[in-house]
């Protein structure tokens, strides 16, 4: 009798527990759709980011601190479009995490900040060369933006057209 006991409750225990997960996975969004979920801080909208070239020769670095291995620095390019436009000022904070004998490795976090104040966010590990060796071209990831450009991911591609300059294409 006891033993039938326990399988009863062991029963029902498990029973309210399928109950339960099975009326949260049916109340809850689809974790695997594709499609961006509509809220009041996602875009559902897609826009589509202009070629640039991002310019930072005869720019200073902003933070002043040596650019050492582990220190932190900052720095900023001019945008401007295929024709040569102006659309904004990018902005960088960088740190220098790893030293190679042809390039060494930067960890950056950037702004694109265009002139009307919508902005986009990267992440990038960048190789920066050293004197004498091939400028490398790299990718960062977009991880967001603001205004016509809010609920924006995906990547850019920084081709390198001479030594501070780079050809950026998104997708």
């Amino acid at each position: 009798m006891r033993r039938v006991m326990s399988v009863k409750r062991s029963l029902t225990v498990a029973a309210a527990a399928l109950a339960l997960g099975t009326t949260a996975a049916l109340s809850m969004p689809a974790m695997a759709d594709s499609q961006p979920q509509a809220g009041a801080h996602r875009a559902t909208r897609a826009v589509v980011v202009p070629d640039m070239t991002l310019d930072s020769t005869g720019t200073a670095d902003l933070g002043g601190a040596p650019q050492g291995l582990g220190n932190a620095f900052g720095g900023r390019a001019t945008m401007k479009d295929v024709d040569g436009k102006n659309l904004g000022t990018a902005y960088a904070n960088c740190n220098k995490d790893a030293t190679g004998t042809s390039a060494d490795q930067v960890l950056c976090t950037s702004i694109l900040k265009f002139s009307d104040g919508a902005q986009i966010a990267l992440d990038a590990v960048i190789p920066v060369p050293k004197p004498g060796a091939d400028l490398k071209d790299f990718d960062a990831i977009v991880t967001g933006g603001t205004l016509r450009y809010e609920g924006i991911t995906g990547t850019a591609r920084f081709n390198p057209s001479s030594v501070g300059v780079y050809e950026v294409t998104f997708s």
